[in-house]
């Protein structure tokens, strides 16, 4: 997670040729592609290793680097981009499910939503200190931040590979189900159970707006309203520290109010967020991205705990894919349209529409959990 292009890669494609509009068509095939690969590659790693997926994936990334650096929309420009979005779909879920089940082999599941939080830190952690250094090394050549990526990425191969998974079969005569019949298995311990089922919806809409945002309109939003280039690292450092800290804390955060609580508080923190950014554009305003990276911060490790604690060890991953899978879907539309926007308009008129897209997706996934809690708990 030490990606140096965080701060400065839209920035980049725009000064090679590319229009926001055009980064936003490339966006959504790169997320669609990612969506397609994001259930089969969690089945890969439920039926041959969390470890062989996540290899898979950082080599993927590592190439992707490099290709990215051909021309603009030649052949070698747009595998390079497929894979750059491709290569997430078999980390995720994969990375999740290790961790789970690592802590499941000594007994200490109970403390998943803490490590789930420690972990998200340090890559928030280790981003925000990629994201100093890759606006620095940018004013010498943007393309370091790529390459210097790609040398990273090979290097965390070679890491992972030296990982020794723990045992997730087994117990009680467990053996790994064949590629269809775990994806069956898995689509339908989803799709059956309704608490699952909406965490899961609801944990997806968390991560597609402030994704959008932070990635993808944070940029071209800053230096509209006069932050420099070189600032930009300390911008991203700032929200990065931001969501350590909400990461680091979400167990705690936990102990002492109800996840659904903390849920609904941060829903509505993250609509006036985007809303007020979207309305008064300005420098101070920028303040309020802090708000946009927190709450997933916040929130995505307690969701995720709950949603590990729901699901079986032998379709962990698949079923987080599943989420994984919406929200791509879910940021394949959204992005083309926002960028599109902010190109017609203004990025600060695409933020604010994100506000009420995220608001009329939330609330009646927030109600339909709620319910099923009721139901669940009663």
């Amino acid at each position: 997670m030490f990606i140096l292009w965080v701060p400065i890669w839209v920035v980049f494609l725009q000064r090679r040729g590319l229009t926001l509009t055009q980064i936003g068509l490339l966006e959504a095939f790169a997320w669609l592609l990612t969506a397609v690969l994001e259930v089969p590659t969690g089945v890969i790693a439920d039926r041959w290793g969390r470890r062989t997926s996540i290899a898979i994936g950082t080599s993927m990334y590592s190439v992707a680097m490099f290709l990215i650096l051909t021309t603009p929309l030649s052949p070698t420009f747009i595998l390079g981009y497929a894979f750059w979005n491709g290569s997430m779909a078999f980390v995720t879920g994969a990375d999740s499910a290790l961790l789970y089940d690592s802590l499941k082999a000594d007994g200490r599941e109970a403390e998943a939503a803490k490590y789930a939080g420690r972990s998200s830190a340090i890559q928030l952690a280790s981003q925000g200190l990629a994201a100093l250094c890759g606006s620095a090394l940018a004013t010498i050549d943007m393309a370091l931040c790529f390459i210097v990526s790609g040398l990273l990425a090979f290097a965390a191969t070679i890491v992972i590979l030296t990982v020794r998974e723990a045992p997730r079969f087994g117990e009680q005569g467990e053996s790994p189900a064949t590629y269809w019949n775990n994806l069956r298995t898995a689509v339908g311990i989803a799709s059956s159970r309704p608490v699952l089922r909406a965490i899961l919806l609801l944990s997806a809409s968390f991560s597609v707006v402030p994704l959008v945002v932070y990635y993808f309109l944070l940029q071209p939003y800053a230096l509209g309203v006069g932050i420099p280039l070189l600032a930009l690292g300390v911008v991203v450092v700032l929200i990065q520290a931001t969501t350590v800290a909400a990461s680091w804390l979400a167990h705690r955060v936990q102990r002492r109010f109800e996840l659904r609580w903390i849920v609904t508080l941060s829903a509505v923190a993250l609509a006036v967020a985007t809303l007020v950014l979207g309305i008064a554009p300005s420098i101070p305003s920028v303040a309020l991205m802090l708000v946009v990276a927190l709450v997933p911060a916040l929130v995505g490790p307690l969701l995720t705990a709950r949603i590990n604690g729901l699901i079986p060890s032998a379709q962990r991953a698949t079923i987080l894919s599943l989420s994984a899978l919406i929200a791509e879907l879910g940021t394949a539309g959204l992005v083309p349209l926002l960028l599109w926007l902010a190109d017609q308009l203004s990025p600060a008129t695409a933020i604010g529409l994100s506000a009420a897209i995220f608001a009329v997706t939330a609330v009646p996934l927030l109600i339909m959990w709620r319910a099923s809690e009721s139901v669940a708990i009663g």
